[in-house]
């Protein structure tokens, strides 16, 4: 089954108050000033009134904002605001799916806290007050319309691109779409647009000769010898990557649906660009080397 994480945090939640409250209260107030142009010739004992109602009216907002913010950070963990990224690839049938892109005014997907800005890269920029679920794995999956289990991954996309196989999105990992129909089975329509589902023991195509499973692979930095590993998760959902604002020392995940294996050679690009033996697959040039191309995988 697959398993989705509440969307809904303690920060979300108090967000989504201090904004309905600054709207109402700012309903509220040009309200009560049209009031008060229109009545005050005609009616001049209303202005003390609507005054006094459009004091309070600005100070409960103020209050309620305030109050809330006070509290969001007496019930952190971190004691305040945290910055932490950690980078994301998923992979599926041999194909770099892209992560639906934010849509409107909108420069994210999930919420204010944890979410993607279509860079590849997980963004937790607030107050987490339950970790490590705050920074997990599942609960990013959940909240940008996804999910995520050691069986099954559900994936938002785009209407129309579904693969990172743009101008200057191929790197070391090679191309991102080098077999596209293998995805269209996968892919259905949901209320909020397209998604694609794949649930272990799903072959890729019907010449696939083995079951594909959903798997995943996180590289870990070692700031101490410019070293890192790879490991696979046995419980991605639950997952949460190390606490850093810059990738690396922030972790690599990469998700595939693919037949079963030890170990993947996908790599994500900041990791790749710093790698000693991969960095100029990654774009790097030769004459960069030197200053880039520093760190080691111990395998």
């Amino acid at each position: 089954m697959l398993t989705l994480f509440g969307a809904e945090d303690l920060e979300t939640t108090l967000s989504n108050v201090s904004l309905t409250v600054t709207i109402v209260g700012a309903a509220l107030v040009i309200t009560l000033l049209i009031l008060a142009a229109t009545f005050n010739n005609k009616f001049p004992k209303v202005k003390l009134p609507l005054f006094v109602a459009i004091v309070v009216v600005v100070i409960g907002t103020t209050i309620t904002i305030g109050g809330n913010t006070i509290f969001l950070n007496l019930k952190s963990v971190t004691g305040g605001p945290v910055h932490w990224h950690e980078d994301l690839e998923i992979w599926a049938c041999g194909n770099e799916l892209e992560l639906r892109d934010p849509m409107g005014i909108s420069n994210k997907i999930g919420t204010p806290a944890l979410h993607e800005h279509n860079d590849k890269r997980i963004h937790l920029e607030g107050v987490p007050t339950s970790l490590p679920y705050d920074f997990s794995l599942g609960k990013f999956m959940n909240v940008i319309g996804g999910g995520l289990s050691s069986d099954a991954l559900t994936v938002p996309l785009n209407d129309s691109k579904y693969f990172e196989n743009g101008p200057g999105e191929a790197d070391g990992d090679g191309p991102g779409s080098p077999a596209p129909e293998l995805i269209e089975p996968f892919i259905k329509n949901s209320t909020n647009g397209k998604i694609a589902t794949f649930v272990n023991g799903e072959k890729c195509g019907e010449q696939a000769t083995q079951a594909s499973q959903v798997q995943v692979f996180t590289y870990h930095y070692n700031e101490a010898d410019n070293t890192y590993r790879q490991t696979k998760l046995t419980n991605p959902n639950n997952y949460a990557g190390t606490r850093s604002e810059t990738v690396p020392p922030g972790d690599c995940v990469i998700i595939e649906f693919s037949p079963l294996k030890d170990r993947t050679d996908k790599l994500c690009r900041q990791y790749g660009i710093h790698d000693e033996l991969r960095c100029e697959e990654f774009g790097v040039p030769a004459s960069e080397r030197h200053n880039l191309c520093t760190a080691r995988e111990i395998k």
